[in-house]
């Protein structure tokens, strides 16, 4: 399995509610439909706030944490597939072309958005090991 790991930064004029309710809402529901159809493994956010980068990183790590070590994206999302031609069907087809990438510039920061793409596994799942 392969993964596609998006670093999402909001665009300047929004705030973190306005950005995660538009990520979480409007955005994905253009998406979640044609990945499944696609036989797409998992969409995923991670909602970055500045509650969560300040609060709960301090409270697991008990103010251990040196602030430059976190990382100040807003969001990561992650699209899990099983083979590039299964997210290429994704990225070819014309809802995507017209509907869902032309949607980033309502929320997605230009520059800063950073992008990575590498296989993926799966140590535990559902609370349990997997091998």
């Amino acid at each position: 399995m392969y993964a596609f790991t998006i670093l999402g930064f909001k665009r300047d004029d929004m705030s973190e509610d306005e950005y995660h309710n538009y990520i979480s809402t409007v955005h994905s529901a253009h998406l979640k439909a044609l990945l499944a159809q696609n036989d797409i493994v998992s969409y995923t956010m991670q909602h970055n706030t500045s509650q969560t980068r300040d609060d709960l990183i301090n409270k697991v790590y008990q103010g251990q944490m040196p602030a430059e070590k976190v990382f100040d994206c807003d969001a990561i999302i992650q699209v899990v597939f099983k083979t590039v031609e299964d997210y290429l069907r994704v990225r070819e087809d014309p809802h995507f072309q017209t509907v869902v990438n032309p949607d980033h510039v309502n929320f997605a920061h230009p520059t800063k958005t950073r992008f990575v793409m590498g296989w993926h596994e799966v140590h535990v799942a559902d609370g349990k090991v997997v091998s």
